[in-house]
């Protein structure tokens, strides 16, 4: 359905497009996480029926909306639900196969209805199963039931690109697709003579990356330099709409062509089935969609139509206890909140300068009070505000059960997912970063964590092994945990791959968390053999700097034989933090308040290098350094005090004291982004502008830890 036919109808429907897509994405994932449960629970009539209801309020919705592919596929799942809650069909491994598919297939249509485009996705293979269901025949597997691209009558054929994708971008292209990322192809055509043209395809890049990311460049920057090729194509994941994409693209000059395009899942040429063919298809399927099924005749104008949200109550008015607010207005909202921060931190000190010089002054006094009392009220607004962008974590654990289910299916394994703390609560921000990082270590831990059944039972254990994902509040902290039950880590293997390689002398001691951390070092790896589904310390660098972009850190506990232990841990909020100024070298940096354990003043002489790390005990353990003046390449102090402060920072377990050479008192930042092109530097997690306009670095130190009780120690 286009915005033409948009405009045909008796009434504007664009208005309720939201509302449709909203509640359709609900009910979809909760048919989906339903369907998980019903595999393992069996005849439960109270979740059948909920199920019934799910697909039947998608069908209507669809219908009053128009999209007819979604209401036939929806009401052939619903046909086949209203068989099982008859007691006419059982539950079978079959059935929930080609149901998840089903939610699979309409989540690829909802995403094209989102981006404004026609229905091509196909569905006769699905119904065609879901028939055979009904009659009694063994249904088609659902293997070979891949989404077909259908044709719009207009639209040349789209013959998806050979992206020839290497290991780890296949594996990002996957992970997108179980996630139900939108992924495009981009096709680009260049001016002919265009001299500049691997200049040309870097901007593009860049202006994706503002929208999205890119897995693939085809050809590559330096194949465009050296050949006559007036086009490139991208393989992209974006959540933006593929006009927007396109437009934006456009802007570039020299770029007189972008084709955007919805890339389909699995490999191989996709079936293209003719608008004739999808008519007939329509035609065998749904001889006569019933007009109570969808609320409207099946052609012809509209009649008014109620947003879907009041569709599918099938209840009375209630009142409404919640509104859905776009995450756009909410991030401004948070900006103007940050802005009015810095705006009060600049009142204070100003209220504090005009006090030096008129202490005696009423009105500077009156400041005073008035600049106390708007912090206070400041103090709640941010508070206030910041709850508004605090969400469950359950939003991205409810991604796995599926996935596990899929990939335990794949390796031919037995795997239990555990979920506790779903109701932990973090910035949404952290919440859209960290599905990636997570994804990458249960597909680890099910593909090289968890062993096949026939060696559980050899070493003695169930046959079935076990995945926990865990979440918990830790301080100002939350920490995530991703634990399982399998074979752990080899750390002799790992010691000798790390010997061999140069990257520990034979003769450094290290301890088990120490030789299990490195195989979070670039290219680190003990897999014997590249799997299509992880490669256990393929990546894992990847993962430790997405989460050191955030400013946290991962640690690992393993038993060999008895599994290992993923440990992560993150702030709870990226936007405004309590902060200790410090001075370094006439710089002024700021430390998140919540990594500060105390401060100490340390005289040279208690300073000993150990291992090529500076030292010093306290209460008898040992802190190991680092000198922020030399971690920055800062000019030295031409007068050397005997004694230097330190600032003791933890996280987690893990300790370290930074040498400054002055405390500037404590302030709350707002945290700015650098950009993209100063995104990744080494211990710097942002910028903020202080009391008098100057800007100061926010130190990263999740980043800091990883890098001198890691890294430094393993070089």
């Amino acid at each position: 359905m286009t915005q033409d036919d948009d405009n045909k109808q008796g009434v504007e429907l664009g208005e309720f497009l939201e509302f449709y897509l909203l509640d359709s994405q609900e009910q979809i994932e909760r048919l989906g996480a339903g369907l998980l449960q019903l595999e393992k629970e069996g005849e439960n009539i109270g979740l059948i029926n909920d199920l019934f209801r799910s697909a039947h309020s998608l069908k209507g919705a669809s219908g009053t909306m128009g999209f007819t592919p979604i209401v036939s596929l929806t009401h052939a799942a619903e046909d086949l639900l209203d068989r099982l809650r008859q007691g006419q069909l059982e539950v079978s491994l079959e059935m929930i196969d080609i149901l998840l598919a089903v939610t699979d297939r309409v989540k690829a249509m909802l995403s094209q209805v989102e981006q404004h485009q026609d229905i091509t996705i196909g569905f006769k293979d699905l119904v065609s199963s879901i028939r055979s269901l009904l009659s009694g025949e063994k249904a088609e597997s659902v293997k070979t039931a891949q989404p077909v691209q259908v044709e719009a009558e207009v639209a040349e054929q789209f013959v998806p690109r050979d992206f020839l994708l290497s290991q780890d971008e296949r594996e990002k292209l996957d992970n997108a697709f179980s996630m139900g990322r939108t992924v495009y192809q981009v096709d680009v055509t260049l001016e002919p003579n265009t001299l500049m043209k691997a200049v040309r395809a870097v901007m593009a890049t860049q202006r994706i990356e503002s929208m999205g990311s890119v897995i693939k460049l085809l050809p590559s920057i330096e194949e465009l330099e050296a050949g006559n090729a007036n086009n490139f194509s991208m393989l992209i994941l974006s959540d933006e709409s593929g006009d927007e994409i396109k437009r934006d693209l456009l802007e570039i000059s020299e770029l007189v062509d972008v084709q955007v395009r919805l890339y389909p899942n699995g490999e191989g040429v996709k079936e293209k089935v003719s608008d004739l063919d999808a008519v007939q298809i329509e035609e065998k399927i749904e001889p006569a969609l019933k007009q109570e099924d969808i609320g409207t005749p099946k052609k012809g104008p509209l009649k008014a139509a109620a947003p879907p949200a009041a569709i599918n109550t099938g209840e009375g008015n209630n009142q409404v206890h919640t509104i859905r607010v776009d995450t756009v207005r909410m991030d401004n909202l948070i900006n103007l909140v940050g802005e009015m921060v810095i705006t009060r931190t600049r009142l204070v000190q100003i209220g504090l300068d005009l006090k030096t010089q008129y202490s005696s002054d009423s009105m500077v006094n009156s400041l005073n009070e008035a600049n106390v009392y708007l912090g206070r009220l400041m103090n709640d607004l941010q508070e206030s505000v910041m709850r508004l962008r605090m969400v469950a974590i359950g939003t991205v654990f409810n991604r796995f059960p599926r996935l596990i289910r899929d990939l335990a299916k794949k390796t031919k394994k037995e795997i239990n997912l555990v979920l506790k703390g779903e109701d932990t609560e973090l910035d949404k921000t952290v919440v859209e970063v960290i599905g990636d990082p997570l994804m990458h270590l249960i597909r680890n831990s099910v593909d090289h964590g968890i062993e096949s059944p026939e060696e559980r039972r050899k070493a003695g254990k169930p046959e079935t092994g076990t995945i926990t994902l865990n979440a918990y509040h830790e301080g100002n902290h939350i920490a995530i945990l991703i634990s399982d039950d399998g074979a752990g880590l080899d750390l002799e293997k790992i010691h000798k791959i790390a010997i061999s390689k140069g990257l520990v002398g034979e003769r450094e001691e290290l301890s088990e968390r120490d030789i299990a951390n490195l195989i979070f070092l670039p290219g680190f790896s003990t897999a014997e053999k590249v799997t299509d589904i992880s490669g256990r310390g393929v990546g894992m660098d990847v993962v430790k700097k997405a989460l050191n972009n955030l400013g946290g850190m991962v640690d690992i506990t393993t038993r060999r034989g008895k599994g290992s232990t993923f440990t992560i841990r993150l702030p709870l909020t990226l936007a405004i933090i309590q902060a200790l100024l410090v001075e370094v070298s006439q710089e002024i940096y700021a430390v998140p308040l919540s990594s500060v354990l105390e401060t100490l003043l340390v005289s040279r002489e208690d300073i000993k290098t150990v291992g090529g790390l500076p030292m010093v005990q306290l209460r008898g353990n040992t802190l190991p350094l680092i000198s922020l003046q030399e971690k920055f390449e800062l000019p030295a102090s031409e007068a050397e005090n005997n004694e230097v402060f330190v600032v003791v920072v933890g996280f987690g377990d893990k300790a370290l004291g930074l040498i400054v050479d002055e405390l500037r008192g404590q302030q709350e930042v707002v945290i700015k982004s650098l950009g993209d092109f100063l995104n990744n530097l080494p211990g710097i997690a942002g910028a903020t502008i202080l009391g008098d306009g100057k800007v100061t670095l926010i130190l990263d130190i999740g980043s800091l830890i990883q890098d001198v009780l890691v890294t430094r120690r393993s070089s």
